[in-house]
């Protein structure tokens, strides 16, 4: 579940709370199996679930909801496909505690295949060989050769 803890740094990062005060967790776990060989790897499952940030205390007259939202959004945009996704919008939650401070949860689904790369020395015993987890990265062909059967 690298996504949620991505954006968990990210929302830190702003500065605009304390980081003691942000939580985060996931939800509905939900893991599709796929077992599809690509390459070096297979492709395992697709995992997907609903990742939950909670801040307390949050200054929104200092950083109006506004300029949360914004931060989030392009953040999504910038790291996260989301284009295939069923509820792909993110979900927030206000709780006005007085005129300056608020509770806020945001709930948004994240989508995230998981790989697994042969390794006699991994963790993960499938099909008779030993395997290890692998990064999400797409291999990229660096070089091919082009044979033709047209002679």
């Amino acid at each position: 579940m690298k996504k949620i803890a991505a954006l968990r740094k990210f929302l830190e990062s702003t500065d605009y709370f304390h980081s003691e005060k942000l939580d985060a967790w996931a939800e509905e776990i939900e893991q599709v199996l796929r077992g599809k060989m690509e390459g070096n790897r297979v492709l395992l499952c697709t995992m997907n679930y609903r990742a939950v940030y909670s801040i307390e205390d949050y200054a929104f007259c200092k950083y109006p909801f506004e300029i949360l939202h914004a931060r989030l959004i392009t953040w999504l945009a910038d790291n996260d496909d989301r284009s295939d996704m069923k509820d792909r919008e993110p979900r927030i939650t206000c709780d006005l505690m007085d005129d300056e401070i608020a509770d806020i949860e945001i709930a948004l689904n994240f989508e995230e295949d998981v790989y697994i790369t042969e390794d006699e020395n991994g963790d993960i015993e499938y099909f008779g060989k030993t395997w290890r987890l692998d990064a999400p990265d797409h291999d990229i062909a660096e070089s091919f050769d082009l044979e033709s059967q047209n002679e």
